[in-house]
């Protein structure tokens, strides 16, 4: 008998996405509501910036390409700017070895002056530039810290971020830049963010699958325990409203057809924050023909750990993210936490391929894939 692969889609609902994370509004000085200069920045490469003076290692945009970029527009004479140096430092600290860069670009006009003091009773441990006032402008900055994100590729990813939240992008975004193999293609490659892939992720993997919840809401033919147990599992958790969730819930969900007569199940999973009325209309809009189930909610979680909580069986899992893809092998335990879509399909051939070995006479039961 094999596994079920379940594709599992936890939805992140007022996001903004880009590529394969979504950011939500949540995370952001004034939320939905914050400057649309600072909205129109992100998706676009991000502008080089214009100093005339350093603390530290002089470096740039362009420089840092292939990392993720942190610039962090501050100011001494600016208290909320002082007060979150703590956590710039704590992030760069905690990064340590992680393709990151993180870069304090100082007001042109006013408190340049107390910088060299404030870098040193700060413990800053990142290079600080003095703008030339073309920096604020060409990154639209209005207040004071204004916080961007730069992805590996150079794109603007977030900007106006609150500074408590930056890390939680920037851990994002290190998921996903591509680990450097010189020859062939090592394991690593196989995930986003390679070898710089979240802890917690690895951490999922041989952890046993919760039994899928005998309450939650179905669109299609609900996977029954039958079905679940004994079965490869391909879980994709995603979000309705984020563009990159559904890209990727539809490249798994076009394994469906190939490999439901191996007993495979590829199904979704949606956060439990979604309207599910809007999932619906998202899924047929994708024309996604595999069982899609919705998380219940998380029990006493509200605020901002609920973007990361987004639903009780992701929690229960370990998965803190959407969209992710969670592969489950024949004996219950996760295989693989973070997989790219690409991988999945030779992935799901290993496993089967394992399973012949083990037991070549065993007959394969077929799920209902279909909705």
């Amino acid at each position: 008998m094999s596994h079920l692969f379940s594709t599992i889609a936890l939805c992140m609902i007022a996001t903004v996405a880009h590529a394969d994370v979504d950011i939500p509004d949540e995370w952001f000085f004034e939320g939905a509501n914050r400057p649309k200069a600072l909205r129109n920045l992100e998706g676009k490469p991000a502008p080089e910036l214009t100093t005339q003076a350093w603390i530290g290692d002089e470096t740039s945009i362009a420089a840092s390409k292939g990392k993720v970029v942190v610039v962090d527009f501050w100011a001494t004479w600016c208290g909320p700017c002082m007060n979150a140096i703590p956590e710039n430092v704590k992030l760069v600290s905690e990064s340590e070895g992680k393709p990151l860069t993180f870069i304090g670009v100082h007001d042109a006009n006013l408190g340049w002056n107390k910088a060299p003091d404030a870098v040193k009773s700060k413990h800053i441990n990142y290079p600080v530039a003095q703008d030339k006032g073309d920096s604020a402008k060409a990154y639209q900055v209005s207040f004071w810290p204004t916080y961007v994100v730069i992805d590996h590729e150079g794109i603007v990813r977030a900007a106006g971020l609150i500074p408590s939240n930056v890390a939680k992008v920037v851990e994002l975004l290190l998921a996903q830049v591509p680990a450097s193999a010189p020859t062939g293609e090592s394991s690593e490659d196989s995930y986003f963010g390679g070898g710089t892939r979240p802890t917690w992720l690895k951490e999922i993997e041989g952890k046993s699958a919760p039994a899928l919840p005998a309450d939650a809401k179905w669109i299609g033919s609900p996977v029954t325990p039958e079905q679940w147990k004994g079965h490869v599992a391909v879980l994709q958790f995603f979000s309705p409203s984020g563009a990159s969730s559904m890209k990727q819930l539809a490249d798994v969900a076009a394994l469906a057809p190939e490999f439901a007569p191996q007993g495979v199940v590829i199904m979704g999973v949606c956060d439990s924050r979604a309207n599910w009325a809007t999932a619906k209309a998202a899924l047929d809009a994708q024309k996604v023909a595999v069982p899609v189930m919705q998380d219940l909610a998380v029990a006493g979680v509200a605020g901002s750990e609920q973007i990361i909580k987004s639903g009780a069986w992701a929690t229960a899992l370990g998965v803190r993210i959407a969209p992710n893809i969670v592969v489950i092998d024949a004996s219950g335990k996760v295989r693989a936490a973070g997989i790219r879509p690409d991988k999945v399909k030779r992935l799901i051939n290993t496993i089967l391929s394992e399973q012949v070995v083990a037991d070549p006479v065993s007959t394969l039961s077929v799920p209902t894939n279909t909705p």
